[in-house]
């Protein structure tokens, strides 16, 4: 049925979001306006700076840096790679120790984040993320080897109650000949190569309690064959709407930037007043009295030096007197810019941009982004991180599905790589190295390996896999007490052996 096309669908979709559509596009232009361009305007046509501010691209880059570093730093895994209870004992069968297993795992994970470098698809985040802080929805797809970023222009989304995805709708208007040759074989020649086309694919999500995606791609009214359909689970979707804040029953979300629009709106009209009102202050006019005998042919022809007949009581300058205007708008402009600051953290320091950013650094601007945004940072891990890090292990020639592997990405307040787990272990150890200044009276009555079990358990961190048992201990000793026994016998039996030799034959 008609109805059920994708150009339909998309019909129905984006009338429902087109007032939503004027917003962004006015947050956009307030900011980065090449993020959303109204309808017609294009980066050949329109220029891509705002009017008479600029602190609004300054904000979101500013931002956006940040979360840059804190969800994908450079050379530093965002993920671990945890073993299930399955591959845990074919490690442990393999005598395996759970040290190297975590090695290898350290390894895995440092070498597929290399593949976000080795394949020049940073850019690529910077630009869903800059999507996120203005208009608030962005579409990643997680193609095989290469990351696309869309905007709202080019999708429709529809949630259910749970927000989950229910139906998307891509739109992507392109030349016929851009599309796959297999696909342009189809229509034989129905188009000409020039021939704009619109390039859909509807996706739903599938009912039931398995879950999982169906997509159909359609050229205008035409539905391509079945060999051109696609079905993942939900864990395989490469089709991910990332939002930054998704309110209850809402299918699409809001931006940073919409919490501070009124603030730039402020910001553009105090900026155009200071800017026209600086520039009338400097205009003046020489006004000549019209009964006098000064000349205004004379003053106009004349140049400086020159003699004119006329009476100086006949010319006055008249000059706007908007000093007072300028400087009430300055202030308040200023008023304008700190809010601004203080909710885009352009009052903080800026993190390094650097290969080795320190841990430290990073668990800083993580904790100033998950206190400043109320936890929208966190929810970024899992739409946008936990994706992209089984992406990451695919694409390093890892797959996870079908084994007892799983992802863990680290947000929010913790460290955002293993140094967490390194700084948990060294407070831990830090603890329990205090307990050396006690009274030895003290010191002998303790429970160590309870104590340690109690600190760790605090720190979060397992110190069974670095500090001996008990039993461990007693064994080490008794076998150091045996060791020494046999070198002092084995000394003493060398002394008298070597005495004997000393003495003189009877």
């Amino acid at each position: 049925m008609r109805g059920d096309s994708a150009s339909a669908v998309w019909s129905r979709l984006d009338g429902i979001k087109r007032a939503l559509m004027v917003r962004i596009e006015r947050y956009a232009a307030l900011t980065i306006p090449k993020v959303c361009l109204p309808g017609g305007a294009t980066t050949y046509n329109t220029e891509q700076s705002h009017d008479y501010q600029s602190l609004g691209a300054q904000a979101v880059n500013h931002v956006v840096n940040k979360l840059m570093v804190a969800i994908a730093a450079p050379s530093r895994p965002f993920f671990r790679v945890q073993a299930g209870p399955t591959t845990a004992k074919e490690m442990a069968a393999a005598k395996v120790s759970e040290t190297d297993l975590g090695t290898i795992l350290a390894n895995l994970e440092r070498d597929s984040v290399k593949e976000l470098d080795a394949k020049g698809q940073r850019p690529k985040l910077y630009q869903a993320l800059r999507h996120l802080v203005i208009t608030g929805n962005v579409l990643m797809i997680l193609d095989k080897d290469h990351i696309r970023i869309l905007g709202m222009k080019y999708f429709c989304v529809k949630r259910n109650v749970k927000g989950e995805v229910h139906t998307l709708v891509i739109r992507e208007s392109v030349f016929f000949d851009e599309l796959d040759p297999n696909i342009r074989k189809l229509f034989g020649t129905r188009y000409h190569d020039e021939t704009k086309v619109d390039h859909y694919k509807l996706i739903k999500r599938n009912p039931g309690p398995a879950g999982g995606y169906t997509m159909t791609q359609w050229i205008d009214e035409t539905k391509l064959p079945k060999e051109w359909d696609a079905r993942w689970s939900e864990e395989k979707m490469p089709y991910r709407v990332l939002t930054w804040d998704l309110a209850d029953e809402a299918d699409y979300g809001t931006g940073l930037v919409e919490d501070y629009a009124g603030d730039f709106e402020a910001m553009s009209v105090l900026a155009q007043a200071t800017c026209e009102g600086g520039v009338m202050g400097t205009e003046f006019r020489w006004a000549v009295n019209p009964t006098g005998q000064t000349s205004v042919d004379d003053m106009n022809n004349s140049r400086s030096g020159d003699t004119i007949a006329g009476n100086p009581k006949d010319v006055g300058v008249i000059q706007p007197n908007t000093a007072n205007g300028v400087k009430m708008a300055m202030d308040l402009e200023n008023k304008y810019s700190q809010r601004i600051a203080r909710g885009f953290l352009l009052q903080s320091a800026v993190t390094r941009d650097a290969e080795r950013v320190t841990a430290e650094e990073i668990r800083a601007t993580a904790m100033e982004l998950e206190s400043s945004f109320g936890g929208v940072y966190s929810s970024l891990a899992p739409q946008l991180q936990k994706p992209l890090a089984m992406w990451l292990l695919a694409t390093a020639g890892t797959a996870l599905h079908g084994t007892d592997l799983g992802i863990v990405i680290i947000t929010g307040l913790d460290a955002l790589s293993r140094n967490g787990d390194l700084e948990n272990l060294r407070l831990a150890l830090s603890d329990l190295a205090q307990l050396a200044t006690a009274p030895p009276q003290l010191q002998g009555r303790i429970k160590w390996q309870d104590l340690s079990e109690f600190v760790g358990q605090g720190r979060g961190v397992d110190l069974r896999r670095f500090i001996k048992s008990d039993d461990e201990y007693a064994q080490e000793q008794q076998a150091l007490r045996a060791a020494e026994t046999q070198q002092a016998n084995e000394q003493a039996q060398g002394a008298a052996q070597a005495d004997a030799q000393a003495q003189p034959p009877t």
